[in-house]
């Protein structure tokens, strides 16, 4: 999944929901990946980034869907 320039406010704030609501996501050191987020959450390209390393499959098909919902 490749988020572009109309998808990044829905995912961004998918991404930020899932973060605040969630103490173990993602599954993979949680913290280090909220750090992370902080940063790279200016824009797609970075968002993009984030997610190739932080979002496990399961993680990448909410994602996808979630901005499917918003953006249609």
């Amino acid at each position: 999944m490749k988020i572009n320039e109309s998808e990044f406010a829905p995912a961004r704030d998918f991404l930020q929901k899932q973060l605040e609501a969630h103490s173990w996501w993602p599954k993979e050191q949680p913290g280090q990946a909220r750090q992370e987020f902080n940063v790279m959450k200016a824009n797609a390209t970075a968002l993009n980034v984030w997610c190739k390393k932080w979002l496990d499959s399961g993680q990448l098909r909410q994602l996808e869907k979630a901005i499917k919902r918003q953006v249609l």
